[in-house]
């Protein structure tokens, strides 16, 4: 018992207990491969377990150990939680009912458990930097972090397309390593098609993993400007050679540009802190090495599946476009027809012009077919079909376009809580874009509440910065500032960020750091 009073009331024991929440993120959203047998015997995954309940354990824990202003947190945390309250409940209130008034198909469906989930997903990040800022982690335990985020993740991709045994980002397994995309494999793209080269391992979400290397990639290149030794370079150097081609052949379009725009981003803050504010001692070899990992990266990309499948799918588009007359000719027909436009009338229209003469043939299928489909309400596609192409070209315009049709449907007072994550989510066409997504399904106050702050945050550290240029303007600030607007810009970009602990818990690292750096004198760095 004294031993275990002892533990509770270190330090140092704290601080390594939340950097290992924080290191093992890659490798807790990998339980969804066991889920299927644990699920027998009705256990929950462990990253559920771990993510609800030890990381607000750990929030508790700081709180009580490392917080100087308890009264202050008490207060404004109370606050904050009371208004969360009021609003979950009234938004699940709507969102049980709202559902049916919307006119979807069976697969949409309220569910309070994955609402409640969601809810708390975007919530606990906000705890996670509560204990970042009051920890007060040093250089060397950022370093350490990083470090491992990225072997944990680019060093498992990296070895599973090597040797061909990891799973495809889109679908299916990888098949064939990265050394074939230099040897002709894209010859023929009806045996191998480029999503069919693109690999994540096991990892769960690509998109989020990709989104994850690309906030760490500027750091690895400020860890490899302030290393120590030519030992420690040379392992850092290597590290990013990986950490940039495992991006790559993940093959998300985040991911793959970002190992060009990093290195070159990082070379530009490194020269104006060094040139301008007189901070660095100028190196050559952190300028050559900058550039020659930009170049090869952009030599790479060419025949990276990424690029290929763009090509393809730019070609596509360009096919589709010779067919827009088939377009204003389904436009002239609905204007000038005599016909009464029943749902059979649409439904006939549809048939003709989007699935005979191909003009949906950009748009995934499960889209018209399965998740909403087309017999239920013809209308709606047939308005989607008279859209120009380039509004319509793919699923995410088509998650816009949808989930615009809905919120259309509610009323101002119904817009301020919501339609409802898990109706959406269950149905399968969810707005992948962050920011966005939380509007239309946690509505104007919960957007505020849950996202709205990651922002806000921003901003405000941004305003510190300027106030005192001076002694912010420094390499470490603008590298995590660059690595957090990383993390935002993908959110909006592409989604799968604030509402994955994998993204959000490493943005809330970044932002406790980054507060104290502008609020409290430089750290030490061991």
């Amino acid at each position: 018992m004294p031993r275990i009073k002892k533990f509770f009331q270190s330090q140092k024991a704290m601080k390594n207990f939340v950097l290992l929440l924080f290191v093992l993120q890659p490798v807790f959203d990998l339980d969804y491969l066991i889920y299927p047998f644990l699920d027998q015997f009705g256990i929950p995954r462990p990253s559920t377990i771990i993510r609800f309940l030890i990381i607000p354990f750990a929030v508790l824990w700081c709180f009580f150990l490392a917080d100087k202003n308890k009264k202050k947190t008490l207060l404004f945390g109370g606050l904050y939680g009371i208004a969360l309250a009021i609003y979950f409940l009234l938004h699940i209130r709507q969102g049980s009912i709202i559902y049916k008034n919307l006119y979807l198909t069976p697969n949409f469906f309220f569910q309070l458990s994955k609402e409640i989930t969601y809810f708390l997903t975007l919530i606990i990040p906000y705890g996670m930097i509560y204990c970042v800022y009051h920890l007060r982690l040093t250089e060397k335990m950022i370093k350490g972090v990083t470090v491992a985020l990225s072997s944990l993740t680019a060093l498992p991709i990296f070895i599973g397309d090597l040797f061909v045994f990891g799973e495809s980002t889109y679908a299916g397994m990888t098949a064939a390593p990265f050394l074939s995309w230099f040897l002709g494999i894209y010859a023929d793209p009806t045996k191998i098609h480029p999503r069919q080269l693109a690999s994540k391992f096991f990892f769960e979400e690509g998109n989020t993993v990709g989104i994850l290397m690309f906030m760490l990639l500027p750091l690895l290149y400020l860890f490899f400007q302030r290393s120590s030794s030519k030992k420690e370079r040379v392992a850092l150097g290597s590290l990013i050679g990986i950490h940039s081609l495992s991006m790559i052949i993940l093959s998300t379009r985040v991911a793959t540009f970002g190992t060009v725009l990093i290195p070159i981003g990082f070379l530009v803050l490194y020269l104006f802190t060094t040139l301008l504010m007189k901070e660095n001692r100028f190196e050559k070899t952190v300028v050559l090495f900058c550039t020659g990992t930009a170049l090869v990266s952009a030599c790479i990309l060419p025949h990276s599946p990424a690029v290929v499948n763009q090509s393809i799918d730019s070609a596509n588009t360009a096919i589709l476009l010779q067919d827009d007359y088939l377009r204003k000719e389904l436009g002239s027909s609905l204007e000038n027809t005599t016909e009464l436009k029943t749902s059979d009338y649409y439904r006939f229209m549809f048939e003709a012009y989007g699935i005979r003469a191909n003009l949906m043939a950009s748009v995934p299928t499960q889209y018209y077919m399965e998740w909403y489909y087309y017999t239920a309400d013809p209308k709606f596609w047939v308005d989607v079909l008279e859209l120009p192409l380039e509004q319509r070209v793919n699923g995410r315009q088509i998650e816009k376009i949808f989930m615009n049709y809905k919120w259309g449907e509610l009323s101002g007072k119904e817009k301020l809580l919501g339609m409802a994550y898990s109706t959406f989510n269950n149905g399968s066409i969810l707005l992948e874009r962050d920011f966005a997504q939380q509007i239309y399904t946690m509505g104007y106050v919960g957007a505020a509440l849950t996202v709205l702050p990651w922002l806000l945050v921003t901003c405000f550290g941004a305003v510190l910065v300027l106030l005192r240029w001076k002694r912010s303007l420094r390499l470490d600030v603008l590298v995590y500032a660059m690595a957090l607007g990383c993390g935002l810009v993908s959110s909006y970009i592409s989604g799968h960020t604030i509402d994955q602990f994998l993204t959000s818990s490493f943005m809330a690292l970044l932002v406790g750091v980054l507060l104290n750096l502008v609020l409290q004198p430089k750290q030490s760095e061991n």
